[in-house]
């Protein structure tokens, strides 16, 4: 049982969920991706992504906004990130550093 107010929403809008004429894909139209045709331009190809991001770097005739994307792109699969690591000295006693500044003296006298 619904409450007053449902009930009177599904009066307004009688059209809210269910079966309705003419709602839905039309019959025939094409409801999935043909695989064999990515299969057959895969094999036509035969490039992977990295593969074209590098020939767009590596084309002398390619703007240098396109070059730039495409280095940034395959950069993260070509170099990867440094990892940060913790070494110690042999103590975990502060180390001293000690800067001292010296005075140039004048080479123009």
């Amino acid at each position: 049982m619904g409450t007053i107010m449902e009930d009177e929403t599904k009066k307004k809008n009688p059209n809210l969920g269910g079966k309705r004429p003419g709602a839905g894909r039309p019959p025939g139209s094409k409801s999935k991706v043909s695989w064999k045709s990515m299969d057959e331009m895969a094999e036509k190809y035969q490039h992977s992504p990295l593969d074209y991001l590098l020939s767009v770097l590596n084309n002398p005739a390619s703007a240098p906004e396109r070059k730039l994307f495409a280095a940034e792109k395959a950069a993260p699969y070509i170099h990867p990130k440094l990892a940060s690591t913790t070494t110690k000295i042999g103590t975990d006693a502060p180390v001293e550093i000690r800067v001292q500044w010296e005075k140039e003296e004048n080479k123009n006298s």
